[in-house]
C-alpha cells in the first residue's frame, strides 16, 4: 500500500455506511455480528478497510454474520 492509501485503513461505521449506501443501522449491525471486519479504536468501532480490501483481493464475494470476530 502506498502512503496516499494510508487514510483507508479504518473509517467509521457511518462513513462506512455512506460509502456503502446503506443506512448506518445496517451498517452497525454488520460491524455488530461480524459481517464486516471491524477494530476497536480508543472508545470507538471501527470498520477495517484494509482487512476488508485484502479479502475482497482475495477474491471474497459473501460476506455473513460471523465471518469476522471481534473483542
Amino acid at each position: 500500500m502506498n502512503k496516499a492509501d494510508d487514510s483507508l485503513d479504518l473509517c467509521s461505521v457511518k462513513t462506512f455506511a455512506e460509502m456503502s449506501g446503506i443506512s448506518i443501522e445496517e451498517a452497525i449491525d454488520w460491524v455488530d455480528n461480524g459481517t464486516v471486519p471491524s477494530m476497536r479504536l480508543a472508545d470507538f468501532r471501527m470498520v477495517n478497510l484494509a482487512r476488508l480490501r485484502a479479502d475482497l483481493f482475495k477474491g471474497k464475494k459473501e460476506f455473513k454474520a460471523g465471518d469476522y470476530s471481534h473483542a
